[in-house]
């Protein structure tokens, strides 16, 4: 007879593998395209990391009986008590340095505006709510030892203070979630692109109510006390969440990349953010404004393609940091003849 329980440490080990796969294709696809990793690649890294060790923490409890907690011996359920903090702590922290990875590719890709200090305000919000939890967990029962202290019922932690630190934990987790799914729509919908196209961009991103979904339901199971299944969901969630923060890497390997500096541009369509410097002005002048980083010639006349790395889905951030460059063209007309179109840039 199977022991109860082995079909869910499984798994956690298949979400483990496969979140630290779908991460190694992130860090291929990134060293080929560009030479060369990010911050926030170094945030998820670290949150596989504590991913990893926090499946061997489970996995110890779920050897000391955490699937039959009540004919479990006392040295068992010391054992597992101790592991409350770390195993804790451990999940916070992968779910944070998630979230910050996240905030961190939006903020290479916006331009130099009000975005760039909305993306800082946010990164100082996530350090401020994780020290909050991470204090909350170590203080919450302290000394610590009074967590496992089976022999003096007096000693015992406060129930109250168990709950606090719940409802911490889950409101900043689901907000924190929810912010930063929005942080990128009004960026993306500036993009001038067909509208499918566009939908398909978001769709990347808001794939993170996946997230914000698992993390209710792993608070319902949570407050039920239901160590197992919360364990469970536990992985499920921070496993979505590491898949989640690398599909826009790995567009490439879905949709190929035909360029290095990112999408293809013609003269009737132009999907960047680009911004008009004022209306066109018939056959006497225009002005434009283009991304300079990822504009390039189309050969072929077709328009323009963005199956490129995420970094292109605004701009090419890693290759060119000039900005905005402006191109003015005066065309002269004199009689029936015009004179040479001069260009100034």
């Amino acid at each position: 007879m199977a022991h109860p329980g082995v079909g869910q440490v499984v798994g956690w080990y298949v979400c483990t593998v496969v979140a630290c796969i779908v991460f190694s294709a992130r860090l291929v696809v990134r060293w080929r395209r560009f030479n060369t990793f990010y911050i926030d690649d170094y945030f998820v890294a670290a949150s596989c990391l504590c991913l990893i060790a926090d499946l061997a923490i489970q996995h110890l409890m779920f050897n000391w009986g955490m699937t039959e907690m009540a004919t479990a011996s006392k040295s068992d359920m010391i054992n597992m008590m101790k592991m409350i903090i770390p195993g804790s702590t451990l999940y916070v922290t992968s779910l944070w340095l998630i979230k910050a990875s996240m905030v961190c590719f939006y903020k290479r890709l916006a331009d130099r505006t009000h975005y760039q200090r909305i993306y800082n305000i946010v990164l100082s919000l996530l350090a401020a709510t994780w020290l909050a939890i991470f204090f909350n967990i170590i203080f919450k029962c302290f000394p610590v030892d009074r967590i496992w202290d089976m022999d003096h019922p007096e000693r015992a932690c406060s129930e109250k203070q168990t709950r606090i630190n719940y409802w911490i934990t889950i409101l900043f987790n689901i907000f924190s979630d929810v912010i930063i799914i929005c942080l990128p729509i009004s960026q993306v919908l500036r993009l001038r692109m067909p509208f499918k196209q566009k939908m398909g961009v978001l769709s990347i991103f808001l794939l993170g109510i996946l997230v914000v979904i698992t993390s209710i339901i792993r608070a319902i199971f949570s407050y039920q006390n239901k160590q197992m299944i919360t364990c469970t969901v536990s992985m499920i969630e921070t496993a979505i969440a590491i898949i989640a923060s690398s599909l826009p890497v790995l567009r490439t390997l879905f949709f190929g990349s035909r360029s290095r500096n990112g999408t293809y541009y013609n003269s009737s369509r132009g999907y960047e953010l680009s911004h008009s410097n004022g209306p066109a002005r018939g056959p006497l002048g225009k002005i434009t404004a283009s991304t300079a980083s990822n504009v390039v010639a189309d050969p072929t006349g077709t328009g323009l393609s963005r199956h490129d790395s995420e970094d292109e889905l605004v701009k090419d951030a890693a290759v060119d940091d000039r900005g905005i460059s402006v191109t003015t063209e005066y065309h002269v007309f004199s009689g029936r003849y015009s004179s040479p179109s001069v260009s100034r840039k």
